[in-house]
């Protein structure tokens, strides 16, 4: 039997889809009468990657008016984890935005809530997809075929064909506005059935959106005429403890061998025009992948950061950490990544007079800088009396004067304590009340079906994160935020750091900087209840395969920071997951064939958190609220 696209049409309204527009295009012939059962199988701790094995341009339907822009299709893998999508295929809103590879693979991912059916089943799905990255919500509806058994590749599969198409908002969007002006897609989707997961989708795309004018932005049509297929690259078990091991060693060995390559012969690694920056951020990270401080390449590296300007606070708090890396022993580096319940213990860093003298003007540039009258964060640059600030400049300033105080550079008092107020006070005042998860035994066969088993904590704790340089909002209606992950693991880490600062403070500074210990216990109360609420949020938006609420936009940094927050607060588990193993599987997997992650600092991103290169604090983290 053949099914026309009018009969698609009728079927749309006989499932209350009235006033929907479908493609008038053939349905696939049927073959027969197959009965299949459909079933995702994937475990929540099993990651998939999905390369793109083809992309090019294809013609328009219609002539593209004037200034339309014809875009090429760039796109890359696309990949997530078990527990990210439902037993649909349809991915979770809670990792939403999604960028343009999330939207064309979830068109492919879609099997029937009937778990048995036969060739010919049709179902239908209307998607509402507010939450895009860098494009205008859309949405569509879109009407599926199980088609029949067929081979892709090696595999025995399940051929099921989607057509995908525009509805129209009830209300007109404003002039100007950026909006969907159409959209139609098509797909072909091989699902394995015995693998219990996607094998291949072919998309076929003819989509238009109007982008708004914005900043040396020109308003304009921008169109997609995109022929794309994707197709299972690979899988990663992140329970599979020692081959992970195996894995993780050997993309650190390429991965720090690529960094040692990228080596100016000056012997920097600038970025862009942070020279001292990029060299520092290299020098950490061969450093703590346990290059040797007599290596030739480390040498240059820090001869040649000697005569280098002090460019911003990103770049004199690198310094700093990377200063000290080269002090950090082996034996302590063992003693901090053990899973022991031993007391984390000291060790005294025998600085050379020389690098002192260098740590001591850098730590002296970072104080002098700290904004003074408008509030107590980092700019990225000295300005007299300004406002400007952001968490990420902030938290890395406290990282430097923390590596300083551990060579026992001494650091002023009133550099942290109202700081440490101020960041509490930029946090969300609200947010989704969840019991955390503070116990968590996993399931025993490593099924989708077995949630293992779970202790909570007596009180729920709101999910409260940061955002750039704002108070951050919550919208308890549309429960949505405007914080994101790499900026709450930033809130988060200038929490830690300045609570480890002010415990290692004597009551004389104590005094000097809160006045009172009563003034010091309130301080202490709030940061703690920031600190246990913004590790809610971690875990309730966790995801290591994008920066929570905010897509791939800073993802490999969000990494580093989510690695930066577990290891500060020895933190092995973040609610169910096992953050390590899970973003480990991730990094291994997506390595680049010379050994980068793309570029050099997403390359020491990726590096730093396979390394778990952040010392710890000494006050461990709980989660018994």
């Amino acid at each position: 039997m053949r099914t026309t696209g009018a009969a698609v049409s009728i079927l749309a309204m006989l499932l209350g889809l009235a006033g929907v527009v479908i493609a008038d295009v053939p349905m696939p012939q049927q073959r027969g009468n197959q009965r299949f059962e459909l079933e995702w199988k994937t475990p929540p701790t099993t990651y998939l990657n999905y390369k793109v094995a083809s992309q090019a341009k294809v013609d328009p339907l219609e002539p593209l008016p004037a200034g339309a822009i014809d875009t090429d299709p760039e796109l890359s893998y696309a990949h997530f984890m078990g527990h990210e999508f439902d037993d649909t295929g349809a991915l979770h809103d809670i990792h939403t935005p999604f960028v343009m590879e999330d939207l064309l693979i979830q068109l492919g991912m879609q099997i029937p809530d009937k778990k048995k059916c036969a060739a010919g089943f049709n179902w239908d799905r209307k998607w509402n997809l507010e939450r895009l990255y860098d494009m205008p919500g859309i949405e569509f509806v879109s009407v599926y075929n199980v088609v029949g058994s067929d081979r892709c590749g090696d595999a025995d599969c399940v051929q099921i064909t989607g057509f995908h198409d525009f509805l129209a908002p009830d209300k007109e969007p404003a002039e100007g506005s950026a909006r969907w002006l159409s959209f139609h897609a098509e797909t072909t989707a091989w699902f394995n059935a015995d693998e219990g997961r996607l094998q291949a989708v072919d998309i076929l795309l003819h989509a238009a959106r109007w982008r708004a004018k914005a900043t040396k932005i020109a308003a304009a049509q921008i169109d997609y005429h995109w022929s794309v297929r994707y197709e299972f690259a690979d899988d990663f078990d992140s329970t599979a403890g020692r081959y992970l091991n195996d894995k993780v060693i050997t993309a650190i060995s390429k991965g720090a061998e690529r960094l040692s390559q990228l080596q100016y012969g000056d012997g920097g690694w600038p970025y862009g025009t942070r020279a001292r920056g990029g060299t520092a951020l290299a020098l950490l990270t061969l450093l703590t992948c346990e290059v040797p401080a007599n290596d030739p390449g480390v040498i240059r590296g820090f001869e040649a950061m000697k005569g280098m300007e002090f460019e911003e606070t990103y770049s004199v708090a690198l310094s700093l950490m990377a200063y000290e890396a080269k002090y950090i022993s082996d034996v302590e580096r063992r003693a901090y990544l053990s899973e022991g319940d031993d007391k984390f213990p000291d060790f005294k860093r025998e600085v050379s007079e020389e690098d002192r003298k260098q740590m001591q003007a850098l730590v002296d540039w970072l104080v002098e800088n700290q904004n003074q009258t408008k509030n107590p964060f980092w700019n990225y640059n000295p300005t007299p009396d300004t406002s400007r600030f952001d968490f990420s400049n902030t938290q890395y300033a406290l990282l430097g004067l923390a590596a300083a105080l551990r060579c026992e550079i001494k650091i002023p008092t009133g550099v942290v304590g109202k700081l440490v107020g101020e960041v509490v006070n930029y946090q969300q005042a609200d947010g989704p009340k969840v019991k955390r998860v503070i116990g968590y035994k996993p399931p025993k066969d490593n099924s989708r079906k077995d949630d293992g088993r779970s202790t909570y904590a007596g009180k729920p704790a709101q999910a409260r994160g940061w955002a750039y340089s704002t108070k951050a909002k919550w919208d308890r209606y549309a429960e949505t935020t405007d914080a994101y992950g790499s900026m709450t693991t930033a809130g988060l880490t200038c929490l830690l750091v300045g609570l480890d600062i002010v415990d290692q403070m004597d009551a004389a500074q104590l005094k000097e900087e809160f006045g009172s210990q009563q003034g010091y216990e309130k301080w202490k109360k709030a940061a703690t209840e920031g600190l246990e609420d913004g590790l809610c949020w971690l875990e309730y938006w966790f995801s290591i395969t994008r920066n929570p609420n905010k897509g791939r936009h800073w993802y490999l940094y969000y990494m580093y920071g989510l690695e930066r927050v577990m290891m500060l607060g020895q933190v092995r588990r973040l609610g169910v997951h096992d953050w390590y193993a899970e973003g480990a599987s991730v990094l291994v997997t997506i390595q680049n064939s010379d050994g980068s992650w793309g570029t050099m600092p997403d390359t020491c991103f990726a590096l730093l958190f396979l390394k778990k290169g952040t010392i710890p604090s000494r006050r461990p983290i709980t989660g018994a609220k």
